[in-house]
């Protein structure tokens, strides 16, 4: 979503930037860009220079320059940035994305102000303010006469929080000081013995940026209309929320009772998906809803995978709390995943990977699973990364280890290799019809025809490569006889 924010020679210079940092050695030919990103030779020197200048601008020179002999294009970076920082930076100069804040902040009066303030001629910002309402109509977000944002309440809340995380990085001020002031108010409720403020920096980002963005919209007189079906009907709930709604009150003191419970209980629902009260999983609801979206995934997890109960009851807490993010902040959850790589993923857990998809595959009638199907994939195969070994779940992977230097030698490889791979490796002193690969320092195991990776001794990084690679490669091909 934040690529459509982009003019077009950005866009172009990000993309090569991240293909780069995404390949072997951060380097590339000439040839292969110019295939596969359908430049020409020219547009990719081109872009080479202009981003070495972007570099050097944003302040970025001692963490990126992309260099060339001519024929190879190669990255170097110090590993202290990313291309999302450089988007960032992109963002921030971005037309449309100044349009979105002067928007949110009821700033924008007319678009000949808008031109002359960015110095720049009306009719280009004429196109771009058009581009940016088309952008926003993709999302259910108007832009109307008055150039003020309007829709579902909650949908244009979660819309901005997603964009001021990603500015957070170079404007830590967003907000105008009134609205801070209110904002920090609320750490006032850091006392209670509900609140648990502990937390990551990320989080009490993520929590500021999200009270700044509810107070500004209430003090322009925008207030959430739809009731939601929370769940949060219990004494521990409505106490809370009653909290919230008495510092909301001090905050706007002109909205009526009804609305700003209406807000308590979304700050409510926030803190709870955030993880911020203490003990928190039990402030979220298991509704009857929740509960079959836990009973269908574990239904099609069983069938695949053999679990012990105390892992079903680990998984039974995570995916409660998926499932009730899921139902409380759909539309960041749909836009915050989307364009994920997985393959890292895809290369080192096949296993879920392919679980996953088909589980959401088979899910396509279900417009609340299919719908955000980004969100639920990753978080989907995060949680069963985290909770289920893969040597548990994984089929045994016979591999014989067989070097010139005898046992000793050949038990080291074998450590090492479990230290690298946690899978379920089955290690073999000789070859028989179980075994998927030989790893040996000798050249005969090749003449007998079975499958092996001839080592250096001791072995270089690159033989460590080959061997992961192959044992991916044994791992695919399994899960497509027998899965797909």
């Amino acid at each position: 979503m934040f690529l459509t924010f982009l003019n077009k020679a950005d866009k172009r210079k990000l993309q090569l930037l991240q293909y780069l940092e995404n390949a072997v050695s951060l380097s590339e030919t000439k040839e292969v860009l110019i295939d596969n990103l359908m430049m020409s030779e020219f547009l990719i020197n081109k872009t080479v220079q202009e981003l070495n200048t972007d570099f050097y601008e944003f302040g970025l020179e001692d963490e990126f320059g992309i260099v060339t002999d001519g024929t190879v294009i190669k990255l170097n970076a110090s590993g202290l940035a990313t291309s999302d920082t450089v988007l960032t930076y992109y963002l921030d100069q971005s037309l449309k994305f100044s349009m979105l804040r002067e928007c949110f902040f009821e700033q924008l009066v007319s678009l000949y102000e808008f031109a002359t303030n960015h110095f720049l001629s009306h009719t280009p910002v004429y196109k771009e303010f058009k581009l940016f309402k088309q952008i926003l109509n993709d999302y259910d977000i108007e832009v109307t006469k008055e150039f003020r944002l309007a829709g579902e309440e909650n949908e244009i809340r979660e819309f901005i929080l997603l964009f001021f995380m990603k500015e957070y990085y170079l404007n830590q001020s967003l907000f105008p000081k009134e609205i801070e002031m209110k904002r920090k108010t609320f750490d006032m409720l850091n006392d209670q013995e509900w609140m648990n403020p502990q937390q990551s920096a990320r989080m009490q980002i993520r929590k500021d940026q999200f009270l700044g963005i509810i107070i500004t919209r209430m003090c322009n007189g925008h207030f959430l209309q739809n009731v939601v079906e929370d769940g949060l009907i219990h004494a521990e709930h409505l106490r809370i929320v009653e909290e919230l709604q008495a510092w909301l009150a001090k905050i706007v003191p002109q909205a009526n009772a009804a609305t700003l419970e209406r807000e308590a209980r979304e700050i409510l629902r926030f803190l709870i998906v955030e993880g911020w009260l203490v003990e928190n999983d039990r402030y979220i609801n298991q509704n009857q809803y929740i509960a079959q979206l836990n009973e269908h995934f574990f239904s099609k997890l069983t069938d695949r995978f053999a679990l012990s109960p105390e892992t079903l009851t680990l998984l039974t807490t995570e995916l409660t709390s998926i499932h009730y993010q899921l139902l409380s902040f759909s539309f960041s959850s749909r836009c915050e995943y989307q364009h994920l790589d997985v393959t890292y993923f895809l290369e080192t857990y096949p296993e879920y990977v392919a679980f996953c998809r088909k589980y959401l595959e088979e899910n396509r009638n279900r417009p609340i699973l299919w719908n955000n199907k980004e969100f639920l994939f990753f978080r989907y195969l995060i949680l069963l990364i985290s909770t289920i070994p893969v040597k548990e779940i994984s089929v045994p992977l016979y591999v014989c280890v067989d070097f010139s230097y005898g046992r000793s030698y050949n038990q080291m490889i074998r450590n090492n290799i479990e230290k690298i791979l946690d899978l379920n490796i089955q290690f073999q002193n000789f070859p028989d019809e179980q075994t998927h690969l030989t790893l040996s320092n000798m050249a005969f195991y090749g003449a007998m025809g079975i499958d092996h990776i001839l080592w250096l001794s001791p072995p270089r990084p690159v033989d460590w490569v080959n061997f992961t690679e192959k044992v991916i490669g044994i791992r695919r091909e399994f899960l497509k006889e027998h899965f797909e």
